[in-house]
């Protein structure tokens, strides 16, 4: 197992670079690309860990995750809506170090007992105060805050920037969605996070290892 929040630590600004095969509103992402020839470029390019995607209505496949995890040093992330064991199941068994539960949609507290048997982490995604203090009574660590509202897929920053103050300085904070540029970046950054997780911008970026590197900067 890799650390994800000891890889997060090691350094000030840190980037979960993701694996996103395809979006809803930008469509196909990866073409005729290789998942892991982008994974390697996500590691060179500094990324702290990255993320796979393999929910099958993003072009996913769980197969990734192992790839990835052969192909780069850094942890990985199996991200999917989790709502059972036999996903946090599956994705150990394919070499994942940590996954993804979001509040209101997985059944965190149970889950969370399994990915600590497994010896794995997690980040458990919030959009509100309430979904921040259910995750932190659970016991998560890792604090994603997730600027789209699923219920009406908005994105707005701000709801990192709200949010951020009742993340206390010993979790860690990882903003999630909605960057699009290095400024983007910087300012989530200023607000608090600790790292981003960074999907279809860098999917569609003509060179992903400069796109990470300027946001880190």
């Amino acid at each position: 197992m890799r650390s994800l929040s000891a890889a997060i630590r090691r350094v000030d600004k840190a980037i979960i670079a993701e694996i996103k095969p395809r979006s809803p509103s930008a469509g196909d992402l990866l073409g005729a690309r290789d998942a892991l020839a982008i994974a390697r470029d996500y590691e060179a390019g500094g990324a702290a860990a990255l993320s796979v995607l393999v929910a099958p209505a993003f072009g996913g496949a769980v197969e990734t995750v192992s790839g990835a995890k052969r192909a780069v040093t850094v942890p990985v992330l199996y991200k999917d809506f989790i709502i059972d064991n036999f996903q946090i199941s599956e994705g150990f068994s394919y070499g994942a170090d940590a996954v993804l539960l979001i509040e209101g949609i997985s059944p965190v507290e149970r889950l969370m007992n399994l990915v600590d048997d497994l010896g794995m982490e997690a980040i458990v995604e919030c959009h509100t105060a309430e979904d921040l203090e259910r995750a932190m009574d659970a016991g998560a660590e890792l604090l994603g805050i997730n600027n789209r509202d699923l219920s009406t897929l908005t994105v707005d920053l701000e709801t990192t920037a709200r949010l951020a103050e009742s993340v206390p300085g010993n979790k860690l904070l990882i903003s999630e969605s909605g960057v699009k540029t290095p400024s983007d970046a910087s300012y989530l950054f200023d607000c608090g996070a600790d790292a981003l997780l960074i999907g279809t911008a860098l999917m569609e970026a003509p060179n992903p290892k400069e796109f990470i590197q300027v946001c880190m900067t």
